[in-house]
Protein backbone atom coordinates (compact mmCIF):
# COMPACT_ATOMS: atom_id res chain seq x y z
CA UNK A 1 0.00 0.00 0.00
CA UNK A 2 1.48 3.43 -1.10
CA UNK A 3 2.41 6.12 1.91
CA UNK A 4 -0.81 8.18 0.71
CA UNK A 5 -3.15 5.35 0.88
CA UNK A 6 -1.93 4.47 4.43
CA UNK A 7 -2.37 7.98 5.17
CA UNK A 8 -6.33 8.22 3.56
CA UNK A 9 -7.11 4.39 5.36
CA UNK A 10 -5.41 5.86 8.75
CA UNK A 11 -7.51 8.80 8.72
CA UNK A 12 -10.74 6.95 8.15
CA UNK A 13 -9.95 4.19 10.24
CA UNK A 14 -10.05 6.85 13.13
CA UNK A 15 -13.16 8.77 11.60
CA UNK A 16 -14.71 5.37 11.96
CA UNK A 17 -13.14 4.76 15.50
CA UNK A 18 -14.91 8.47 16.37
CA UNK A 19 -18.12 6.93 15.30
CA UNK A 20 -18.27 4.11 17.39
CA UNK A 21 -17.51 6.16 20.34
CA UNK A 22 -19.94 8.67 19.30
CA UNK A 23 -22.70 6.00 18.85
CA UNK A 24 -21.60 3.77 22.01
CA UNK A 25 -22.58 7.02 23.88
CA UNK A 26 -26.00 6.76 22.85
CA UNK A 27 -26.45 2.99 23.58
CA UNK A 28 -27.63 2.66 20.21
CA UNK A 29 -27.04 -1.18 17.98
CA UNK A 30 -24.92 -0.21 14.86
CA UNK A 31 -23.58 -2.45 11.96
CA UNK A 32 -21.31 -0.96 9.83
CA UNK A 33 -21.05 -2.91 6.34
CA UNK A 34 -18.28 -2.47 3.59
CA UNK A 35 -20.32 -2.01 0.34
CA UNK A 36 -18.43 -1.92 -2.58
CA UNK A 37 -18.12 1.90 -4.07
CA UNK A 38 -20.74 4.50 -4.63
CA UNK A 39 -24.32 3.45 -5.62
CA UNK A 40 -25.45 5.17 -8.71
CA UNK A 41 -28.94 5.76 -7.35
CA UNK A 42 -31.75 4.77 -4.34
CA UNK A 43 -34.67 4.06 -7.07
CA UNK A 44 -35.32 0.69 -7.00
CA UNK A 45 -36.69 0.86 -10.51
CA UNK A 46 -33.13 2.46 -11.56
CA UNK A 47 -30.84 -0.04 -10.97
CA UNK A 48 -30.23 -3.71 -10.56
CA UNK A 49 -26.57 -3.63 -9.26
CA UNK A 50 -25.25 -5.29 -6.16
CA UNK A 51 -24.22 -2.17 -4.09
CA UNK A 52 -27.61 -0.37 -4.74
CA UNK A 53 -29.72 -3.30 -3.85
CA UNK A 54 -27.61 -4.22 -0.38
CA UNK A 55 -29.00 -1.12 0.56
CA UNK A 56 -32.90 -1.56 -1.05
CA UNK A 57 -33.62 -4.80 0.98
CA UNK A 58 -32.97 -2.64 4.03
CA UNK A 59 -34.81 0.43 3.05
CA UNK A 60 -38.23 -1.11 1.14
CA UNK A 61 -40.28 -4.75 1.30
CA UNK A 62 -41.86 -6.57 -1.32
CA UNK A 63 -44.46 -8.65 -1.51
CA UNK A 64 -42.11 -11.72 -0.31
CA UNK A 65 -38.62 -11.59 0.59
CA UNK A 66 -35.65 -14.09 0.89
CA UNK A 67 -35.06 -15.02 4.71
CA UNK A 68 -31.88 -15.65 6.08
CA UNK A 69 -31.35 -19.06 4.40
CA UNK A 70 -32.62 -17.79 0.79
CA UNK A 71 -36.19 -19.29 1.30
CA UNK A 72 -39.27 -17.34 0.44
CA UNK A 73 -40.41 -15.53 3.22
CA UNK A 74 -44.45 -13.36 3.70
CA UNK A 75 -43.36 -9.99 2.56
CA UNK A 76 -46.06 -7.22 2.66
CA UNK A 77 -47.90 -10.38 1.66
CA UNK A 78 -48.84 -12.66 4.46
CA UNK A 79 -50.53 -15.09 2.20
CA UNK A 80 -50.66 -15.82 -1.40
CA UNK A 81 -52.83 -18.49 -3.89
CA UNK A 82 -51.88 -20.07 -7.09
CA UNK A 83 -54.43 -20.85 -9.79
CA UNK A 84 -54.47 -25.07 -11.07
CA UNK A 85 -53.02 -23.70 -14.50
CA UNK A 86 -49.71 -21.67 -12.30
CA UNK A 87 -50.35 -18.80 -14.38
CA UNK A 88 -52.37 -15.87 -12.05
CA UNK A 89 -51.29 -15.26 -8.29
CA UNK A 90 -53.45 -13.41 -5.66
CA UNK A 91 -51.43 -11.80 -2.94
CA UNK A 92 -53.07 -11.16 0.49
CA UNK A 93 -51.49 -7.98 2.14
CA UNK A 94 -51.21 -7.66 5.79
CA UNK A 95 -53.14 -5.02 7.79
CA UNK A 96 -50.68 -3.40 9.64
CA UNK A 97 -48.51 -2.93 6.50
CA UNK A 98 -47.33 0.87 6.34
CA UNK A 99 -45.15 3.17 4.44
CA UNK A 100 -42.70 5.07 6.90
CA UNK A 101 -45.07 8.23 7.58
CA UNK A 102 -47.52 6.08 8.37
CA UNK A 103 -49.57 5.24 5.50
CA UNK A 104 -50.77 2.24 4.65
CA UNK A 105 -49.16 0.20 2.32
CA UNK A 106 -52.36 -1.18 -0.05
CA UNK A 107 -52.37 -3.32 -3.54
CA UNK A 108 -52.73 0.17 -5.65
CA UNK A 109 -49.24 0.34 -4.44
CA UNK A 110 -47.96 -2.48 -6.16
CA UNK A 111 -50.29 -1.66 -9.55
CA UNK A 112 -48.82 1.70 -9.84
CA UNK A 113 -44.92 0.44 -8.88
CA UNK A 114 -44.97 -2.41 -10.99
CA UNK A 115 -46.28 0.09 -13.88
CA UNK A 116 -43.50 2.21 -13.14
CA UNK A 117 -41.00 0.05 -12.77
CA UNK A 118 -41.73 -1.90 -16.73
CA UNK A 119 -42.26 2.03 -18.41
CA UNK A 120 -39.17 2.74 -20.07
CA UNK A 121 -38.97 6.39 -19.53
CA UNK A 122 -37.57 8.31 -17.44
CA UNK A 123 -34.16 6.27 -17.08
CA UNK A 124 -35.82 3.46 -15.91
CA UNK A 125 -34.49 0.22 -18.08
CA UNK A 126 -37.35 -2.27 -17.52
CA UNK A 127 -36.05 -5.72 -16.64
CA UNK A 128 -36.20 -8.18 -19.05
CA UNK A 129 -36.80 -10.95 -16.60
CA UNK A 130 -40.34 -9.21 -15.74
CA UNK A 131 -41.54 -10.54 -19.14
CA UNK A 132 -43.45 -13.48 -17.35
CA UNK A 133 -45.87 -10.99 -16.52
CA UNK A 134 -49.17 -11.23 -18.97
CA UNK A 135 -48.43 -8.01 -21.34
CA UNK A 136 -45.18 -6.63 -20.19
CA UNK A 137 -43.13 -7.62 -23.01
CA UNK A 138 -45.45 -4.87 -25.09
CA UNK A 139 -45.37 -2.61 -21.99
CA UNK A 140 -41.44 -3.19 -21.94
CA UNK A 141 -41.24 -2.34 -25.50
CA UNK A 142 -43.26 -0.05 -25.32
CA UNK A 143 -46.13 -1.00 -27.75
CA UNK A 144 -48.77 -0.48 -25.18
CA UNK A 145 -49.29 1.35 -22.14
CA UNK A 146 -48.58 0.75 -19.00
CA UNK A 147 -52.28 -0.31 -17.26
CA UNK A 148 -52.82 -3.12 -19.80
CA UNK A 149 -49.99 -4.94 -17.94
CA UNK A 150 -51.26 -8.39 -16.14
CA UNK A 151 -51.58 -6.56 -12.71
CA UNK A 152 -54.25 -5.80 -10.46
CA UNK A 153 -55.65 -4.45 -7.19
CA UNK A 154 -59.41 -6.35 -6.89
CA UNK A 155 -59.54 -5.14 -3.50
CA UNK A 156 -56.96 -2.71 -1.03
CA UNK A 157 -55.40 -5.74 0.26
CA UNK A 158 -54.90 -8.32 -2.70
CA UNK A 159 -53.17 -7.88 -5.45
CA UNK A 160 -53.51 -9.87 -8.52
CA UNK A 161 -50.38 -11.07 -11.77
CA UNK A 162 -51.42 -12.75 -14.68
CA UNK A 163 -48.08 -14.53 -16.09
CA UNK A 164 -47.87 -15.19 -19.69
CA UNK A 165 -47.00 -18.83 -18.61
CA UNK A 166 -46.87 -21.22 -15.44
CA UNK A 167 -43.73 -19.29 -14.05
CA UNK A 168 -42.37 -22.05 -11.00
CA UNK A 169 -39.43 -19.56 -9.90
CA UNK A 170 -42.05 -16.76 -9.91
CA UNK A 171 -42.01 -16.14 -6.40
CA UNK A 172 -38.08 -16.17 -6.27
CA UNK A 173 -38.38 -13.60 -9.36
CA UNK A 174 -40.38 -11.01 -7.50
CA UNK A 175 -38.82 -11.56 -4.29
CA UNK A 176 -35.21 -10.68 -6.07
CA UNK A 177 -36.03 -8.14 -8.75
CA UNK A 178 -35.63 -4.80 -7.97
CA UNK A 179 -38.77 -4.14 -10.49
CA UNK A 180 -40.92 -5.65 -7.58
CA UNK A 181 -40.52 -3.41 -4.90
CA UNK A 182 -43.27 -1.23 -4.42
CA UNK A 183 -42.16 2.87 -4.16
CA UNK A 184 -44.29 5.74 -2.30
CA UNK A 185 -46.53 7.71 -5.31
CA UNK A 186 -47.19 10.36 -3.90
CA UNK A 187 -43.70 10.92 -2.99
CA UNK A 188 -42.18 9.94 -6.15
CA UNK A 189 -44.80 12.72 -7.94
CA UNK A 190 -44.40 15.33 -5.87
CA UNK A 191 -40.61 15.14 -5.29
CA UNK A 192 -39.67 13.46 -8.60
CA UNK A 193 -35.56 13.29 -8.88
CA UNK A 194 -34.80 14.17 -5.40
CA UNK A 195 -37.64 11.55 -3.60
CA UNK A 196 -34.55 9.44 -2.79
CA UNK A 197 -32.91 12.13 -0.97
CA UNK A 198 -32.65 12.09 2.89
CA UNK A 199 -35.63 13.08 4.77
CA UNK A 200 -37.55 12.72 1.49
CA UNK A 201 -37.78 9.78 1.00
CA UNK A 202 -40.82 7.55 2.26
CA UNK A 203 -39.97 3.88 2.20
CA UNK A 204 -41.40 0.22 4.27
CA UNK A 205 -38.95 -1.54 4.30
CA UNK A 206 -37.38 -2.34 8.08
CA UNK A 207 -35.16 1.11 7.89
CA UNK A 208 -35.44 4.71 6.47
CA UNK A 209 -33.06 6.65 4.83
CA UNK A 210 -31.70 9.40 7.42
CA UNK A 211 -28.25 10.48 5.48
CA UNK A 212 -26.59 10.13 2.21
CA UNK A 213 -22.98 11.49 1.88
CA UNK A 214 -21.58 10.68 -0.95
CA UNK A 215 -18.75 8.39 -0.98
CA UNK A 216 -18.92 8.65 2.90
CA UNK A 217 -21.04 6.69 4.22
CA UNK A 218 -25.58 5.75 3.74
CA UNK A 219 -27.00 6.12 7.36
CA UNK A 220 -30.05 3.70 8.00
CA UNK A 221 -32.10 4.27 11.03
CA UNK A 222 -35.41 1.86 11.89
CA UNK A 223 -38.19 2.37 10.45
CA UNK A 224 -40.78 2.81 13.56
CA UNK A 225 -43.73 2.11 11.11
CA UNK A 226 -42.60 -1.07 10.04
CA UNK A 227 -44.99 -4.03 10.68
CA UNK A 228 -41.86 -6.28 11.39
CA UNK A 229 -40.12 -3.85 13.67
CA UNK A 230 -40.14 -5.92 16.90
CA UNK A 231 -38.05 -8.80 15.56
CA UNK A 232 -35.34 -6.26 13.90
CA UNK A 233 -32.19 -6.09 16.54
CA UNK A 234 -30.11 -3.46 14.93
CA UNK A 235 -31.26 0.05 15.27
CA UNK A 236 -28.72 1.93 12.51
CA UNK A 237 -26.64 0.33 9.50
CA UNK A 238 -23.91 2.28 7.53
CA UNK A 239 -23.32 1.07 4.33
CA UNK A 240 -19.68 2.20 3.34
CA UNK A 241 -18.70 2.48 0.04
CA UNK A 242 -15.27 1.39 -0.06
CA UNK A 243 -14.02 0.51 -3.52
CA UNK A 244 -10.78 -0.63 -2.21
CA UNK A 245 -10.66 -4.26 -0.85
CA UNK A 246 -7.64 -3.40 1.06
CA UNK A 247 -9.18 -0.88 2.95
CA UNK A 248 -11.97 -2.79 3.56
CA UNK A 249 -9.98 -5.46 5.48
CA UNK A 250 -7.52 -3.02 7.25
CA UNK A 251 -10.76 -1.04 8.72
CA UNK A 252 -12.60 -4.40 9.56
CA UNK A 253 -9.15 -5.60 11.25
CA UNK A 254 -9.40 -2.11 12.81
CA UNK A 255 -12.98 -2.61 14.46
CA UNK A 256 -15.08 0.21 12.29
CA UNK A 257 -16.30 -2.24 9.93
CA UNK A 258 -18.10 -5.31 10.95
CA UNK A 259 -18.16 -6.62 7.51
CA UNK A 260 -16.38 -6.45 4.33
CA UNK A 261 -17.86 -6.68 0.75
CA UNK A 262 -14.97 -8.08 -0.39
CA UNK A 263 -10.83 -9.19 0.31
CA UNK A 264 -8.42 -8.54 -2.15
CA UNK A 265 -7.17 -11.17 -4.63
CA UNK A 266 -3.71 -10.73 -3.08
CA UNK A 267 -4.85 -11.56 0.51
CA UNK A 268 -7.23 -14.09 -0.23
CA UNK A 269 -4.72 -16.95 0.95
CA UNK A 270 -3.33 -15.28 3.72
CA UNK A 271 -6.76 -14.46 5.03
CA UNK A 272 -7.82 -18.42 4.01
CA UNK A 273 -4.70 -19.28 6.74
CA UNK A 274 -4.87 -16.97 9.19
CA UNK A 275 -8.68 -15.50 9.62
CA UNK A 276 -10.50 -18.63 9.09
CA UNK A 277 -13.25 -17.99 11.37
CA UNK A 278 -14.19 -14.54 9.90
CA UNK A 279 -13.66 -15.07 6.10
CA UNK A 280 -16.58 -15.79 3.65
CA UNK A 281 -15.80 -18.20 1.31
CA UNK A 282 -18.81 -20.28 -0.25
CA UNK A 283 -19.81 -20.77 -3.94
CA UNK A 284 -22.62 -18.13 -4.69
CA UNK A 285 -24.93 -17.42 -8.31
CA UNK A 286 -22.63 -14.99 -10.01
CA UNK A 287 -20.15 -15.10 -13.19
CA UNK A 288 -17.89 -12.72 -14.25
CA UNK A 289 -17.04 -11.81 -17.84
CA UNK A 290 -15.88 -9.64 -20.13
CA UNK A 291 -18.49 -8.16 -22.85
CA UNK A 292 -17.38 -6.66 -26.32
CA UNK A 293 -19.33 -4.17 -27.80
CA UNK A 294 -20.62 -5.24 -30.72
CA UNK A 295 -22.31 -2.73 -32.15
CA UNK A 296 -18.93 -0.86 -33.37
CA UNK A 297 -15.89 -2.14 -35.48
CA UNK A 298 -13.48 -4.27 -34.78
CA UNK A 299 -15.54 -6.45 -32.80
CA UNK A 300 -19.24 -5.65 -34.76
CA UNK A 301 -18.69 -8.33 -37.50
CA UNK A 302 -15.23 -10.32 -36.71
CA UNK A 303 -16.23 -13.29 -34.95
CA UNK A 304 -13.17 -14.45 -35.23
CA UNK A 305 -11.44 -11.79 -33.68
CA UNK A 306 -13.70 -12.48 -30.23
CA UNK A 307 -12.95 -15.92 -30.19
CA UNK A 308 -9.60 -15.35 -30.88
CA UNK A 309 -9.47 -13.55 -27.54
CA UNK A 310 -11.91 -15.69 -25.78
CA UNK A 311 -9.53 -18.76 -26.69
CA UNK A 312 -6.29 -16.99 -25.12
CA UNK A 313 -7.47 -16.39 -21.98
CA UNK A 314 -6.82 -19.09 -19.29
CA UNK A 315 -9.64 -18.74 -16.56
CA UNK A 316 -8.05 -22.08 -15.04
CA UNK A 317 -4.91 -20.04 -14.46
CA UNK A 318 -6.67 -17.12 -13.24
CA UNK A 319 -9.12 -18.52 -10.58
CA UNK A 320 -6.01 -20.88 -9.29
CA UNK A 321 -3.66 -17.84 -9.19
CA UNK A 322 -5.15 -14.47 -9.36
CA UNK A 323 -8.78 -15.13 -7.39
CA UNK A 324 -7.67 -17.86 -5.35
CA UNK A 325 -10.95 -18.29 -3.51
CA UNK A 326 -12.95 -21.71 -5.03
CA UNK A 327 -14.34 -20.14 -8.03
CA UNK A 328 -14.85 -21.78 -11.21
CA UNK A 329 -13.45 -21.21 -14.63
CA UNK A 330 -16.30 -20.39 -16.67
CA UNK A 331 -17.18 -21.27 -20.40
CA UNK A 332 -20.81 -19.96 -20.52
CA UNK A 333 -22.54 -17.35 -18.38
CA UNK A 334 -25.11 -20.16 -16.58
CA UNK A 335 -23.14 -21.25 -13.42
CA UNK A 336 -22.93 -24.50 -12.68
CA UNK A 337 -24.73 -24.40 -9.29
CA UNK A 338 -28.22 -23.66 -10.97
CA UNK A 339 -30.22 -26.72 -10.42
CA UNK A 340 -32.26 -28.61 -13.05
CA UNK A 341 -30.13 -27.09 -16.13
CA UNK A 342 -27.35 -28.65 -17.77
CA UNK A 343 -25.08 -25.59 -18.63
CA UNK A 344 -23.86 -25.36 -22.08
CA UNK A 345 -20.14 -24.38 -22.25
CA UNK A 346 -17.63 -23.28 -25.68
CA UNK A 347 -16.69 -25.78 -27.33
CA UNK A 348 -12.96 -25.49 -26.76
CA UNK A 349 -13.35 -26.11 -22.98
CA UNK A 350 -11.15 -30.02 -23.28
CA UNK A 351 -9.08 -28.51 -25.62
CA UNK A 352 -5.19 -27.99 -23.59
CA UNK A 353 -4.38 -24.28 -23.49
CA UNK A 354 -1.77 -24.95 -26.11
CA UNK A 355 -3.96 -26.11 -28.27
CA UNK A 356 -6.24 -23.03 -27.60
CA UNK A 357 -3.76 -20.78 -28.52
CA UNK A 358 -2.17 -22.23 -31.66
CA UNK A 359 -6.07 -21.37 -32.35
CA UNK A 360 -6.38 -17.85 -31.31
CA UNK A 361 -3.18 -17.01 -32.99
CA UNK A 362 -4.56 -18.50 -36.37
CA UNK A 363 -8.20 -16.78 -35.64
CA UNK A 364 -6.16 -13.14 -35.17
CA UNK A 365 -4.38 -13.65 -38.10
CA UNK A 366 -7.72 -14.55 -39.98
CA UNK A 367 -8.99 -11.09 -38.28
CA UNK A 368 -6.60 -9.18 -40.01
CA UNK A 369 -4.19 -8.75 -37.38
CA UNK A 370 -0.65 -8.89 -36.70
CA UNK A 371 2.87 -6.99 -35.55
CA UNK A 372 2.28 -4.87 -38.51
CA UNK A 373 -1.24 -3.86 -38.01
CA UNK A 374 -1.75 -4.35 -34.14
CA UNK A 375 -5.03 -4.96 -32.66
CA UNK A 376 -5.38 -1.17 -30.10
CA UNK A 377 -8.15 -1.64 -27.81
CA UNK A 378 -8.98 -0.32 -24.06
CA UNK A 379 -10.73 -2.51 -21.18
CA UNK A 380 -13.48 -0.35 -19.10
CA UNK A 381 -13.70 -1.30 -15.79
CA UNK A 382 -14.96 0.47 -11.86
CA UNK A 383 -12.13 1.03 -9.75
CA UNK A 384 -11.40 -1.98 -8.00
CA UNK A 385 -7.91 -3.45 -6.74
CA UNK A 386 -9.60 -7.04 -7.60
CA UNK A 387 -11.10 -5.96 -11.25
CA UNK A 388 -7.51 -4.87 -11.84
CA UNK A 389 -5.23 -7.63 -10.89
CA UNK A 390 -8.12 -9.70 -13.29
CA UNK A 391 -7.62 -7.14 -16.48
CA UNK A 392 -3.72 -7.08 -15.71
CA UNK A 393 -3.59 -11.29 -15.98
CA UNK A 394 -5.91 -10.94 -19.08
CA UNK A 395 -3.74 -8.14 -20.75
CA UNK A 396 -0.95 -10.45 -20.17
CA UNK A 397 -2.15 -13.24 -21.71
CA UNK A 398 -3.27 -11.87 -24.65
CA UNK A 399 -0.12 -10.00 -24.79
CA UNK A 400 1.90 -13.23 -24.47
CA UNK A 401 -0.40 -15.24 -27.26
CA UNK A 402 -0.24 -12.08 -29.95
CA UNK A 403 2.81 -10.36 -28.85
CA UNK A 404 3.03 -6.79 -30.62
CA UNK A 405 -0.24 -7.66 -32.82
CA UNK A 406 -2.09 -6.25 -29.79
CA UNK A 407 -1.76 -3.26 -27.95
CA UNK A 408 -4.44 -2.88 -24.63
CA UNK A 409 -5.18 -0.46 -22.77
CA UNK A 410 -6.76 -0.60 -19.07
CA UNK A 411 -9.31 1.79 -18.05
CA UNK A 412 -10.16 2.26 -14.60
CA UNK A 413 -12.73 4.98 -13.82
CA UNK A 414 -15.07 5.93 -10.40
CA UNK A 415 -18.00 3.32 -10.41
CA UNK A 416 -20.78 6.41 -11.51
CA UNK A 417 -18.57 7.07 -14.35
CA UNK A 418 -18.44 3.37 -15.49
CA UNK A 419 -21.68 2.93 -15.21
CA UNK A 420 -22.78 5.66 -16.94
CA UNK A 421 -20.27 5.13 -20.18
CA UNK A 422 -22.12 0.99 -20.10
CA UNK A 423 -25.29 2.68 -20.23
CA UNK A 424 -24.03 4.70 -23.33
CA UNK A 425 -22.04 1.66 -24.21
CA UNK A 426 -18.85 3.76 -24.42
CA UNK A 427 -16.27 0.62 -24.72
CA UNK A 428 -14.25 -1.29 -26.37
CA UNK A 429 -14.50 -4.08 -24.26
CA UNK A 430 -16.25 -3.70 -20.66
CA UNK A 431 -15.58 -5.62 -17.65
CA UNK A 432 -19.38 -7.12 -16.13
CA UNK A 433 -21.02 -9.33 -13.62
CA UNK A 434 -24.33 -10.60 -13.32
CA UNK A 435 -25.34 -11.66 -10.07
CA UNK A 436 -28.55 -14.19 -10.05
CA UNK A 437 -30.86 -13.63 -7.29
CA UNK A 438 -32.91 -16.37 -8.02
CA UNK A 439 -31.69 -19.91 -9.26
CA UNK A 440 -32.61 -20.14 -12.75
CA UNK A 441 -30.68 -19.79 -16.21
CA UNK A 442 -33.18 -17.28 -17.08
CA UNK A 443 -31.35 -14.79 -14.69
CA UNK A 444 -28.33 -15.35 -16.81
CA UNK A 445 -29.79 -15.99 -20.37
CA UNK A 446 -32.18 -12.68 -20.12
CA UNK A 447 -29.17 -10.63 -20.32
CA UNK A 448 -28.23 -10.95 -23.80
CA UNK A 449 -32.13 -10.24 -25.62
CA UNK A 450 -31.61 -8.17 -28.13
CA UNK A 451 -34.62 -6.04 -26.17
CA UNK A 452 -32.62 -5.71 -23.09
CA UNK A 453 -30.13 -2.69 -22.36
CA UNK A 454 -26.98 -2.23 -20.43
CA UNK A 455 -25.92 -3.23 -18.02
CA UNK A 456 -27.65 -6.06 -19.14
CA UNK A 457 -26.69 -6.84 -22.78
CA UNK A 458 -24.06 -4.86 -22.52
CA UNK A 459 -22.15 -6.09 -25.70
CA UNK A 460 -25.35 -5.36 -27.48
CA UNK A 461 -25.89 -9.13 -29.11
CA UNK A 462 -28.79 -9.37 -31.21
CA UNK A 463 -29.60 -12.90 -32.26
CA UNK A 464 -33.57 -13.63 -33.54
CA UNK A 465 -32.01 -17.89 -33.04
CA UNK A 466 -31.33 -16.91 -29.45
CA UNK A 467 -34.29 -14.75 -28.93
CA UNK A 468 -36.66 -17.62 -30.57
CA UNK A 469 -35.45 -19.84 -28.33
CA UNK A 470 -35.89 -18.16 -25.29
CA UNK A 471 -39.43 -17.02 -26.01
CA UNK A 472 -39.92 -20.51 -26.54
CA UNK A 473 -38.80 -21.74 -23.53
CA UNK A 474 -40.91 -19.04 -21.17
CA UNK A 475 -43.74 -20.54 -22.66
CA UNK A 476 -43.29 -24.08 -22.30
CA UNK A 477 -44.62 -25.96 -19.72
CA UNK A 478 -43.12 -29.02 -19.71
CA UNK A 479 -39.70 -28.61 -17.88
CA UNK A 480 -37.73 -31.18 -19.54
CA UNK A 481 -38.30 -28.93 -22.68
CA UNK A 482 -38.00 -25.88 -21.44
CA UNK A 483 -34.34 -27.03 -20.05
CA UNK A 484 -33.27 -28.48 -23.48
CA UNK A 485 -34.59 -24.96 -25.01
CA UNK A 486 -32.62 -22.58 -22.57
CA UNK A 487 -29.56 -25.37 -23.57
CA UNK A 488 -30.15 -24.45 -27.13
CA UNK A 489 -30.20 -20.38 -26.60
CA UNK A 490 -27.42 -20.80 -24.37
CA UNK A 491 -25.08 -22.70 -27.16
CA UNK A 492 -26.31 -20.34 -29.74
CA UNK A 493 -25.12 -17.40 -27.74
CA UNK A 494 -21.89 -18.44 -26.57
CA UNK A 495 -21.25 -19.79 -30.33
CA UNK A 496 -21.60 -16.23 -31.25
CA UNK A 497 -18.87 -14.70 -28.75
CA UNK A 498 -20.52 -11.75 -27.42
CA UNK A 499 -19.05 -12.13 -24.39
CA UNK A 500 -15.55 -13.56 -22.65
CA UNK A 501 -17.09 -15.75 -20.06
CA UNK A 502 -13.91 -15.61 -17.01
CA UNK A 503 -14.75 -17.52 -13.92
CA UNK A 504 -18.07 -18.23 -11.87
CA UNK A 505 -17.91 -16.51 -8.17
CA UNK A 506 -17.12 -17.68 -4.78
CA UNK A 507 -17.95 -15.21 -1.84
CA UNK A 508 -15.03 -13.45 -0.40
CA UNK A 509 -15.66 -11.18 2.34
CA UNK A 510 -14.81 -11.18 6.22
CA UNK A 511 -17.91 -11.53 8.78
CA UNK A 512 -17.44 -10.76 12.03
CA UNK A 513 -17.89 -12.94 14.72
CA UNK A 514 -19.96 -10.48 16.57
CA UNK A 515 -22.92 -11.08 13.57
CA UNK A 516 -25.34 -13.64 14.50
CA UNK A 517 -27.73 -14.75 11.62
CA UNK A 518 -25.48 -13.99 8.90
CA UNK A 519 -26.02 -17.43 6.67
CA UNK A 520 -24.80 -19.23 3.24
CA UNK A 521 -27.29 -19.14 0.61
CA UNK A 522 -26.33 -19.57 -3.18
CA UNK A 523 -27.35 -15.62 -3.68
CA UNK A 524 -25.67 -14.46 -0.85
CA UNK A 525 -28.38 -11.94 0.41
CA UNK A 526 -27.97 -10.61 4.12
CA UNK A 527 -30.95 -8.17 4.87
CA UNK A 528 -29.35 -6.42 8.14
CA UNK A 529 -33.31 -6.93 9.57
CA UNK A 530 -32.15 -10.42 10.21
CA UNK A 531 -29.45 -10.21 11.62
CA UNK A 532 -28.02 -9.30 15.40
CA UNK A 533 -24.96 -8.92 17.77
CA UNK A 534 -24.04 -11.47 19.85
CA UNK A 535 -24.44 -9.13 22.97
CA UNK A 536 -26.10 -6.20 22.17
CA UNK A 537 -23.20 -3.65 22.24
CA UNK A 538 -22.76 -0.67 19.75
CA UNK A 539 -19.21 -2.09 17.97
Amino acid sequence: MTELKKRVSAVMVAAGLALFAGTAAQAATVLNRGNGGEPSTLDPHRTDGRIESNILRDLFEGLVVYGPDGRILPGVAESWQVSEDGKLYSFQLRADARWSNGDPVTAEDFVYSLRRALTPKDGIQPSANMRVIKGAAAVIDGSKPADTLGVAAPNPRTVTIALEAATPYFLDLIAADNSALPVHRATVESQRERWTDPGKMVSNGAYVLEEWRARQQIGLGRNANFHGRNGVAIDKVNFFPIDDASEEVDRFKAGTLHLTYEVPQDRVKWISLTEPKVFWNRPFLATYYYAFNLTVEPFKSNRDLRRALSLAVNRENIVDKVTRAGETPAYGLVPPIVPNYRRQTADFIAEPMDNRLREARRLFSAAGFSPMQPLAVEILYNQSENNRVIADAVISMWQDAFGKGIQVKPVSVERTDYLKRRARRDFQIVRAAWIGDYADPTVFLNLMLSTALPPRNDPGYRSRKYDDLLAKAAASEDAAQRSSLLGQAEKTMIDDDPVIPIYHFSTKSLVSQQIKGWVYNVRDVHPSRFLSFAEKAAS
